[in-house]
């Protein structure tokens, strides 16, 4: 009778031990981490003409203040933080066949004459958008995404309160750098503005590795989107589209850009007809910067430039008045060949000039290291300095011309020094110090093309 109590207790208690795992466990339950949304047994990657096979691996949650860092600081060791760099210029996007022919059709013929509009603002911002993308190593065609955008009209507001070109919300512009209070609103800027959006494009690339999902993501936000895909148990655009999983808005964006592209590149073929537009207005232009406060119709009475000029050309003053401070000071736009008569105003200061006596040290020689890339020869990298072979061996203690792929040279330089002001990008430093933005890049050892404010940068000399 012992015996029998004592096999009938161990028969209980080992069927016991199996009810703990199977009672917790809920049947499909979502993941609860970033983690889980990005582990290989659960996705698939996906691979895009313009985008290198990248392999996913394991990796811890970055923990910061603000949720948008912390999951692109994850994500980005998974999507290693390097865009691309443009392929014929596009943007090889894939889409529903259909919905690129409704786009197609609706924009030449239902929507023709705003389609028309949009393509004039076009013409005329075309030259600016697509060098400010070609200094960000982005491929040109999302030019086309300010087109679907806002027509590239610099004034528009949506009723979401998005503002501008690129339709920048205020928490998204202020998180680009871009300034927004009651005097000014750079959102309007269509040079600020673009650098602005080639920041965030990177950040979208970067995070979810296709540009399908980086437009859906610039449409939808990024949370939306992370969350289609966790619902999905996918990143492939084209599954997330056959799921419904993400707006319907959004479905239509990815083809609407593709459509734009196709009829502003072939609208002869679809009678698609553009007003003459002088673009050089906003091309052959003189930078200043204001030290004081001022009126802008003061300085176009002064400089005797019509108000209406001053106005296109600096879209993002408000009213009349703008507030300028020594830690904020205000860079205008004039046409060209006004910027020696504006220093004659009391409230002006000469950008060149100033900046280098207070950010310039004495001229000094240094050396940069150079990392030679595929294709690198000595002649090459000599024209890219502007020095001679013969000083590049020299100093490198080359006895022949043969260099190898990863080989570090150093590259003597003439240089000084530069403390980032708020708003400064590379282009505008480089034309001020008459120098080249790759020449900054290289002397800094700078991965891609981002300066932070208060960063002492090496200026090298065109020498």
């Amino acid at each position: 009778m012992k015996k029998l109590s004592i096999l009938l207790l161990l028969l209980i208690t080992s069927s016991c031990s199996h009810i703990g795992p199977l009672m917790g466990r809920k049947k499909n339950s979502s993941p609860k981490s970033i983690a889980a949304l990005t582990s290989n047994k659960t996705y698939e990657s996906v691979k895009i003409d313009t985008t290198p096979s990248r392999k996913e691996e394991e990796v811890k949650v970055v923990q910061t203040t603000d949720p948008i860092e912390e999951k692109k600081s994850f994500l980005e060791k998974i999507f290693p933080a390097t865009v691309q760099t443009r392929d014929k210029d596009a943007l090889n996007l894939r889409y529903k066949e259909k919905h690129y022919k409704f786009w197609k059709k609706y924009f030449s013929k239902r929507e023709k004459a705003r389609f028309q509009r949009h393509m004039s603002n076009g013409v005329k911002f075309e030259e600016i958008v697509k060098s400010v993308l070609e200094e960000h190593k982005l491929p040109a065609d999302l030019f086309y995404v300010g087109l679907i955008e806002s027509g590239y009209n610099t004034h528009i507001r949506s009723h979401a309160s998005a503002v501008g070109p690129w339709q920048f919300i205020k928490g998204t512009g202020k998180r680009y750098g871009l300034k927004i209070d009651r005097y000014l609103d750079e959102r309007r800027n269509i040079y600020k503005a673009s650098h602005a959006a080639a920041n965030y494009f990177k950040d979208l690339y970067n995070i979810f590795g296709s540009w399908e999902l980086a437009l859906c993501a610039y449409n939808a936000g990024e949370y939306r989107i992370i969350n289609a895909i966790r619902r999905g148990n996918t990143r492939d655009y084209r599954e997330l589209v056959k799921k419904k999983l993400i707006p319907r808005e959004t479905i239509n964006y990815v083809p609407k850009v593709a459509a734009a592209k196709y009829l502003y590149e072939n609208r002869k073929k679809y009678g698609l007809k553009t007003k003459s537009v002088d673009s050089s207005v906003y091309l052959n232009v003189d930078e200043v910067e204001a030290r004081k406060s001022f009126s802008i119709s003061k300085v176009s009475k002064s400089l005797n430039i019509s108000l209406s000029k001053m106005r296109i050309l600096n879209p993002e003053v408000k009213n009349d008045w703008v507030a300028v401070t020594r830690r904020s000071p205000f860079k205008l736009l004039l046409p060209k060949g006004y910027e020696g008569r504006f220093a004659n105003l009391s409230f002006a200061r000469k950008p060149t000039v100033a900046s280098r006596s207070v950010t310039q040290s004495v001229s000094r020689s240094v050396s940069s290291v150079y990392k030679v890339k595929r294709g690198d020869n000595l002649i090459e990298i000599s024209r890219k300095f502007g020095l001679p072979v013969k000083k590049i061996k020299r100093v490198n203690k080359l006895r022949s011309s043969k260099i190898m792929i990863g080989q570090r040279l150093s590259i003597p330089i003439n240089v000084s020094r530069y403390k980032v002001r708020r708003g400064d990008n590379l282009t505008e430093i480089a034309r001020k110090f008459n120098t080249s933005i790759k020449r900054i890049v290289v002397a800094n050892n700078l991965r891609g093309h981002r300066i932070y404010k208060g960063q002492s940068l090496i200026i090298p000399s065109e020498s």
